[in-house]
């Protein structure tokens, strides 16, 4: 994901991944067999696997001095809205699967469309920085 982003940008990798978050789970809905529910999840995977590295890039380059506070602070957010998110998708399976699915696939795309508007001044990182200046060593002369 790190080299897609400094291709195209988090501007569009972070929307597109909560979009493909939302596909997985809507093809979760009808029901399917082992096989295709199988791709699904993985979908679903795909859209967790295209944001939150890129966001957790994100905390670590806010935090400074400070890093480590900073992904203490991200990785506490992280495992809470797990948690909570688990409990409302279970309080929402007392009404059926098909509608705790309905419910995460609007909240996923809202989100993806509140991504593309919080993202929208986000560049990516020019194509001229080599891997010695990402791991903070300067580049050398040529």
């Amino acid at each position: 994901m790190g080299r897609l982003a400094d291709r195209f940008g988090r501007r569009l990798l972070v929307p597109i991944g909560l979009a493909v978050g939302a596909l997985g789970a809507a093809l979760l809905i009808p029901n399917l067999p082992l096989l295709a529910a199988g791709i699904a999840v993985t979908v679903l995977s795909l859209g967790y696997d295209m944001t939150q590295p890129l966001l957790a890039g994100i905390v670590t380059g806010l935090g400074g001095k400070r890093a480590g506070q900073a992904m203490g602070l991200n990785v506490c957010t992280l495992f809470t809205a797990f948690g909570l998110g688990s409990l409302v998708f279970g309080r929402l399976l007392s009404s059926s699967i098909d509608y705790a699915f309905w419910i995460f696939v609007s909240v996923q795309l809202l989100l993806a469309v509140g991504a593309l508007w919080v993202f929208r001044t986000e560049t990516r990182r020019p194509q001229a920085v080599k891997a010695d200046t990402i791991a903070g060593n300067p580049p050398t002369p040529q």
